[in-house]
């Protein structure tokens, strides 16, 4: 994926005490949790920028929403890794089916997909989401470090899969109607690990 000046702050430190792009992202952050729409426009002026120099930092608003929704989900992710006991494809299961029912939960997000479910799902799932390619790359550092996978497992073919399969279930109420089953998702996930595990026979 193309990078942003909001990106590069996002990953990396910053020479300056105080970043101009950062600072576009933590008020978004604020006006998401708050249930505020984050009106690019408004942001702009916030901050007392342009939007031409609001897109040129973010990319767009979808981006910018983008790496909101997914420091929530990485903090959300990590907090819960660190509560969970087990290894390997035990603690993975584990940490994702908690994760899963805290996502749905999450007042701000649902608020988000409930007031524009295909813009919402635009953002979280599609194969330009910033949200879409983080959860790929932390699943497949997760299974790298935790799981014995066989070395014909293409480790970032199995976390699209996962992830794929995660969403469907997560957000299968504005996708196909049905009720969300995270349940079902685990399940799923954890036949799919356990085919690519290194067998002990």
């Amino acid at each position: 994926m193309s990078t942003t000046p909001l990106t590069r702050a996002l990953r990396g430190p910053s020479p300056a005490p105080r970043s101009a792009p950062i600072d576009a992202f933590r008020m978004a952050r604020k006006w998401f949790l708050d249930g505020k729409r984050v009106d690019m426009q408004q942001l702009a002026a916030e901050l007392g920028v342009s939007r031409a120099t609001l897109y040129r930092w973010c990319g767009s608003r979808e981006l910018l929403i983008g790496e909101v929704i997914w420091s929530i989900n990485e903090r959300s992710l990590g907090e819960t890794r660190a509560k969970t006991r087990g290894t390997g494809r035990v603690l993975f299961t584990r940490t994702l089916q908690r994760s899963l029912a805290q996502i749905r939960d999450f007042p701000a997000l649902r608020q988000f997909v409930a007031e524009d479910a295909e813009y919402a799902l635009r953002i979280i799932t599609s194969k330009q989401s910033v949200v879409q390619a983080r959860l790929i790359e932390w699943t497949a550092d997760f299974l790298r470090t935790e799981v014995g996978l066989r070395p014909d497992i293409d480790v970032t073919d199995l976390a699209y899969v996962i992830v794929r399969v995660c969403e469907s279930f997560v957000w299968s109420d504005m996708i196909t109607g049905a009720p969300p089953e995270t349940d079902k998702a685990v399940k799923i996930v954890d036949m799919l690990i356990s085919a690519a595990e290194i067998s002990d026979k």
